[in-house]
């Protein structure tokens, strides 16, 4: 009796955990109640075929003609509604931006799960569509909030190998390692985290595929050729600020600002945000202003 209680419980455990693991990655597709043409500019649908679904956002156009222009992707069951408050000021300032919903997000289609392998390799889509752009010509550069941080660093990494080439990117509240986060949270939440995740990662191989080395921006360092800006707020609970300082670290000449007393989703509207990254990216492509 006592052997077949501690099988079904063992049976009972491994269920729960597997339950756990699928739950944790399965996209809810939220939606914004926001969209691009609420900021009164022009934009171009962005539409593109992956092979599990349709991803799609807009390419704003803060200028006439071509101009840098920057991806800006939102982070874990956000969506691209969230990210306008982060391209107001790059749109302000002459930038193009494309914001768009990676798949199982927002008004693209929805997929069943999604890591940041997914956030990754759909990124690298939207980057390849916006390359054959006439009015992207000067150049562009990657930022994410979130976990779309990590993706952007992942998608230069990747990228390299194709030859695509970030002229700048820009992290903001980004974890260092996607896995590690998850770790804190759990336990954050008073999970048995590290355990856990030992169990829980076997869930996840066959649906993230990467090696977790390779999901690890710190660890890609030597594939990513771009000035990097390391955006994080002081009071960040979801996502420590020790990951911001990971990555400058990890990425030699990375800048790092810290805003003192942001949180996970306030960074946008600190007083140093705005001109903490149009004076980043202005420097990096050349862009003078006048005072």
């Amino acid at each position: 009796m006592v052997g077949a209680s501690l099988l079904l419980a063992l049976i009972t455990g491994a269920l729960w955990v597997r339950g756990f693991a699928r739950s944790f990655l399965r996209a809810k597709g939220r939606r914004g109640d926001r969209r691009a043409d609420s900021l009164g500019l022009p934009a171009t649908p962005v539409d593109v075929e992956r092979p599990g679904g349709r991803v799609r956002g807009a390419l704003i156009h803060g200028a006439t003609g071509p101009a840098p222009t920057v991806i800006v992707t939102h982070g874990w069951q956000s969506h691209a509604s969230d990210m306008l408050a982060y391209a107001e000021p790059l749109l302000h300032a002459g930038y193009h931006v494309i914001v768009f919903d990676t798949l199982g997000h927002g008004e693209s289609d929805p997929t069943e799960f999604v890591s940041a392998r997914h956030f990754t390799e759909d990124l690298l889509a939207v980057w390849r569509w916006a390359v054959a752009r006439d009015e992207t010509r000067p150049g562009i550069a990657l930022a994410g909030h979130s976990l779309g941080g990590t993706a952007a660093l992942l998608a230069a990494a990747e990228g390299s190998r194709e030859g695509l080439l970030p002229r700048a990117i820009v992290t903001i509240g980004a974890p260092s390692d996607p896995i590690l986060g998850t770790e804190e949270w759990l336990r954050a939440k008073g999970y048995p985290a590290s355990l856990m995740m030992k169990a829980v990662y076997r869930f996840w191989r066959p649906i993230i595929v990467w090696e977790r080395s390779r999901l690890q921006p710190v660890r890609r360092a030597a594939d990513v050729r771009a000035p990097l800006l390391v955006v994080h707020g002081t009071g960040d609970r979801q996502i420590g600020a020790h990951h911001a300082r990971a990555l400058a670290d990890a990425f030699p000449g990375a800048r790092l600002e810290l805003l003192e007393g942001a949180d996970h989703w306030t960074v946008p509207r600190h007083p140093r945000f705005a001109s903490t990254v149009v004076e980043f990216l202005d420097g990096v492509f050349g862009r003078a202003r006048r005072l």
